[in-house]
């Protein structure tokens, strides 16, 4: 890449992190999408840049999907037709948005971030992020749809347990971020709720000491990470009661 280009690049990735201020959503992942197209090997900072950028438009719909689904249940409970068939226009419309902002996403990294990826960190890091937006997909869904992206979520978390038991330690936050995520898809998801539960207590327990040998920035986090699964552990355990 020329020094132009990289002058260029490093321009958009400061406003990124301004536009991430001003909760500019939409132009934060405009942006990244132009960082990629001049250099598609991000550093940890640039993924977490990426990330946060698609997180913010996926969060508003999945949020908006939830919303919807609490007021259709309630005013189907009324048998209001009218309401319901506007509610249902209105969730095909987020299920839609959001369909298109994962597979977007997913295309990113299938044909621009992964084959540029060097470190198990990134593509670790990558085969995370097609799970996670397969599994936003499939909670949107029913049926063959929901199952169909639930299977393909499993197979990119997988891919990406495969990379974090060969190259990365346990303790790491990279690794504890992937358990916590995959036993939410085990709980959630596919309904394995007893798997879930015992892959998430176990891991907790095992790097509670462990997790000292992490830096002090990486140590946050990863204590961070700790503690949402003992709260996950703790909820399932009393849903299940």
């Amino acid at each position: 890449m020329s020094d132009q280009g990289s002058s260029q690049r490093d321009v958009y990735l400061y406003m990124v992190q301004i536009l991430d201020q001003t909760d500019r959503h939409q132009d934060m992942v405009d942006l990244m999408k132009k960082v990629i197209d001049l250099n598609p090997e991000l550093n940890p900072e640039e993924r977490n840049l990426l990330s946060v950028s698609y997180k913010n438009v996926i969060t508003v719909r999945r949020n908006g999907l939830r919303i919807l689904l609490a007021i259709v249940d309630h005013d189907e409970s009324r048998a209001n037709e009218n309401r319901i068939n506007q509610l249902a226009k209105f969730k095909a419309s987020l299920v839609s948005e959001l369909d298109n902002y994962c597979y977007e996403l997913i295309n990113l990294v299938d044909q621009k971030l992964l084959p540029a990826a060097k470190t198990a960190e990134a593509k670790l890091f990558y085969e995370k992020l097609k799970a996670d937006y397969y599994r936003y997909i499939s909670e949107a869904k029913e049926g063959t749809e929901k199952e169909e992206s639930a299977a393909k979520a499993r197979e990119c978390y997988e891919n990406a347990l495969a990379i974090a038991k060969e190259e990365i330690p346990p303790y790491k936050p990279a690794y504890l971020g992937l358990i916590l995520n995959y036993s939410v898809y085990l709980y959630e998801i596919v309904g394995h709720k007893e798997e879930a539960i015992e892959l998430a207590e176990k891991t907790q327990l095992e790097c509670t000491t462990s997790v000292e040998q992490n830096s002090d920035n990486a140590y946050a986090e990863a204590t961070t990470i700790l503690q949402l699964l003992r709260d996950n552990v703790s909820l399932w355990n009393q849903t299940s009661q």
